[in-house]
C-alpha cells in the first residue's frame, strides 16, 4: 500500500514538473505549484502553437519517459518485495495515464471531450492541422511499448509472484 501511495505521488510530482519545464523554457514565471491539488500556474511566456501543446502533452510524456528510464534500469533479479511492488506501480501509473490518450480523441471527434483536460488543449491546437485519432495511434504505441518493457524486464512477473505470496 505505501508503495501504491508513494508511486502516485511520484506521477503527480512528475506530471507537474513535465508542465513546469514547458513553462519555464518559453520563459513564464511559475506563481504556483501544488502537489496535492495537482496543478501548476504561471505568468508570462512565449508561447506558440507548438509550445501550447508540448505544455500539454509534457505532463503525461515527462512521467512516462522517466519510467520508461526506471524499467530500462530495473533490476529483475531483485528479491526485495518494496521494491518489486514500488516498480510495477511507479511504471504503470504513467502507462496507465496514456489510455486517457487514447479515448478522449474519439470523444474530440463526438464533441464530447471534458473541458479543460490537457488532452482536449492538445487536440484543439492538433486538430487544426491534424486527424485526431493520430493521437490515438500514437498513444497506443506509447502504451504497447511500455507493457513491452514491462514484460521484458519482468516487472509484470515479479509483480505478480508478489501477489501470489501473500
Amino acid at each position: 500500500m505505501l508503495s501504491a501511495g508513494i508511486g502516485i505521488f511520484l506521477y503527480i510530482l512528475l506530471h507537474e514538473i513535465g508542465h513546469m519545464i514547458v513553462i519555464l523554457s518559453v520563459g513564464g514565471t511559475i506563481t504556483d505549484f501544488s502537489i496535492f491539488t495537482a496543478h501548476v500556474s504561471a505568468v508570462g511566456g512565449g508561447y506558440t502553437n507548438l509550445s501550447d501543446m508540448c505544455m500539454n502533452a509534457n505532463g503525461a510524456l515527462f512521467p512516462l519517459i522517466i519510467s520508461y528510464l526506471y524499467i530500462l534500469l530495473y533490476q529483475k533479479d531483485s528479491t526485495k518485495v518494496f521494491y518489486r511492488i514500488f516498480s510495477y506501480v511507479f511504471v504503470l501509473i504513467p502507462i496507465v495515464s496514456m489510455l486517457a490518450w487514447v479515448i478522449i480523441p474519439f470523444a474530440y471527434l463526438q464533441g464530447n471531450a471534458p473541458i479543460n483536460d490537457d488532452v482536449t488543449k492538445f487536440l484543439t491546437v492538433f486538430c487544426e492541422n491534424y486527424h485526431p485519432l493520430i493521437v490515438s495511434v500514437a498513444a497506443v504505441v506509447l502504451v504497447g511499448m511500455g507493457v513491452a518493457l514491462m514484460m521484458k524486464k519482468r516487472v509484470i512477473h515479479n509483480f505478480i509472484q508478489e501477489i501470489k505470496q501473500k
